[in-house]
């Protein structure tokens, strides 16, 4: 009898044994990470652009902020608080400084009593004038006194709303150039504002090379310790300075990495006569060997491996002769999971 017990005891451990390493190898299985290639790739994406990436003649110019300016006092008073501190972002109408108004209150409620008195004897005089109590040119003179206190009153209003001082466009405050206290004529400047959003490189080129520029070409712009970007001439001036130099500014597109600020220098390169831009992608888009050079575009969410030609390189862009067109979607990062065909995901 006991025998059998010791027998059935050891079937039951090795059948227990069994489940738990069945259970275990289960348990194993769905924790390793297996691959759903049917969900999409997150990579990083740029747009293929025209431009020149030609070895023509080089300039040098200064990056600025096409939005910079001084905000200015536009009536006398002093600075009772100031609203920002340097280096704080602000939009548009946001509140810079406040101005001492309290002298412009009592004028405006003295100005307010006025018009008061003046609309109650409008008011009677109506009333004698028609039954000929009052002569007609009383009433000329209440109703001319009357529109004069009107005026002034309004003039008060608005010089007392413009004792608030405030943001003319959204901008970074570079510089505060008051302190509480400080006593305000008008058009003293308040502070610096720039919008770094939007830049421009602005060059100084002799007359006999203005021609080289024409709005609307899309130009390679390099500055020191960045990537390449592509800026647009959105302008050629017309009238030279003092040195006869003619102002070029060129519009540049926007930098993922930031790294591009008001008062860098930066250079350009001109055309050379009779170049034509071109597409231009990163050159960290390009895949395969520089014999035969491979690219990712993206199409409808897939991405799509192409061969493509190309003919030379220039501060960290490549100008492709075939295979791409300016507005094709290439990758340029996340190229790990990447296989032909996948979907893929990007902002």
């Amino acid at each position: 009898m006991k025998r059998w017990m010791i027998w059935i005891a050891l079937g039951a451990l090795v059948v227990l044994t069994v489940w738990k390493l069945a259970s275990n190898k289960r348990i194993v299985q769905e924790r390793v990470y297996r691959h759903d290639k049917s969900a999409p790739v997150h990579v990083g994406v740029d747009t293929v652009r025209q431009a020149l990436l030609g070895e023509g003649t080089r300039y040098s110019g200064t990056v600025e902020a096409t939005h910079d300016g001084r905000v200015m006092a536009e009536v006398q008073g002093r600075v009772v608080a100031l609203d920002v501190k340097e280096g704080e972002w602000v939009e548009r109408g946001a509140v810079i400084a406040r101005l001492d108004g309290e002298l412009l209150r009592l004028q405006l409620e003295a100005a307010q009593v006025q018009v008061g008195g003046l609309e109650k004897d409008h008011a009677r005089y109506t009333i004698l004038a028609k039954a000929d109590a009052v002569q007609a040119v009383q009433l000329e003179k209440t109703d001319v006194a009357l529109e004069a206190a009107r005026i002034q009153r309004d003039n008060l209003n608005e010089q007392l709303r413009r004792s608030t001082i405030v943001a003319p466009f959204s901008g970074q405050v570079v510089q505060l150039l008051v302190e509480v206290g400080t006593v305000l004529a008008p058009s003293m400047p308040v502070a610096q504002l720039t919008d770094h959003r939007a830049l421009e490189l602005v060059l100084l080129v002799p007359a006999s090379d203005r021609g080289r520029f024409r709005i609307g070409d899309a130009l390679t712009v390099a500055a020191s310790g960045t990537k390449s970007l592509v800026g647009t001439v959105s302008s050629v001036g017309d009238r030279g300075d003092g040195a006869h130099n003619f102002a070029v500014r060129i519009a540049l597109a926007s930098s993922t990495d930031d790294a591009i600020r008001p008062g860098m220098s930066a250079s350009v390169q001109a055309p050379r006569k009779g170049e034509l831009p071109g597409a231009v992608i990163p050159a960290n888009a390009l895949i395969g060997s520089t014999l035969r050079p491979e690219v990712y575009v993206v199409q409808d969410g897939i991405a799509k491996r192409r061969t493509i030609v190309t003919t030379s390189t220039s501060g960290g862009l490549v100008a492709v002769a075939e295979g791409l067109k300016p507005g094709d979607i290439v990758v340029t990062s996340g190229f790990i999971s990447l296989a032909d065909g996948m979907p893929v995901r990007y902002r």
